[in-house]
């Protein structure tokens, strides 16, 4: 399975990733890949990025259909979709066409995104986030469901958690483990 997490920063990603690996994907072969901007020496960032998404999709499809991996994304092309068009102006449309190259029909691929309110977030603030002001995350929030509903991938969830969450944070796990045996992983 291709587990793709996205979203704003300090939704509980990382630690969602986290607490799945033990609790949820408990085969050995699971991959955690963190995605990254391109390296500022490219000339060209797009063409980089095109080329890295594409790359991967298809390795870590490989993996899943024939190795029987696991493979848990913590970010990936939608985050790629959102900071890049915010900071290098790229336009959404290549990246949307490696989604629908790689996820159109592919059932073996969920994305979830995790979104919450500005208050919640900066609660959760480790001063690592780029954004920093209301209107920024916002922007942000905005972005990335642009991205996710554009997305073709055939399992998808969206999880805006002050609102849909009434317990909060603890109530995130739970809610993502039912989803996925309701989608019918394992």
């Amino acid at each position: 399975m291709i587990f793709i997490v996205e979203g704003m920063d300090n939704c509980g990603k990382s630690t969602l990733i986290e607490n799945l690996r033990k609790d949820f994907f408990a085969r050995a072969k699971t991959i955690i890949h963190h995605s990254s901007a391109p390296p500022k020496s490219v000339d060209f960032p797009d063409l980089w990025e095109r080329k890295h998404y594409d790359d991967l999709f298809f390795t870590f499809k490989s993996l899943v259909d024939w190795e029987d991996y696991d493979v848990i994304l913590d970010r990936f092309h939608l985050g790629a979709q959102v900071y890049g068009a915010k900071y290098r102006q790229s336009e959404p449309g290549p990246i949307l066409a490696i989604d629908k190259a790689h996820l159109t029909g592919y059932n073996s691929a969920a994305t979830l995104l995790l979104t919450d309110s500005y208050e919640s977030i900066i609660s959760r603030d480790d001063g690592k986030s780029i954004e920093t002001t209301p209107e920024e995350y916002e922007d942000v929030r905005v972005r990335f469901i642009e991205a996710f509903n554009k997305s073709v991938c055939p399992h998808k969830l969206h999880i805006d958690i002050s609102r849909d969450l009434t317990g909060g944070m603890e109530e995130l796990l739970p809610a993502v483990v039912d989803w996925l045996y309701e989608i019918q992983w394992y």
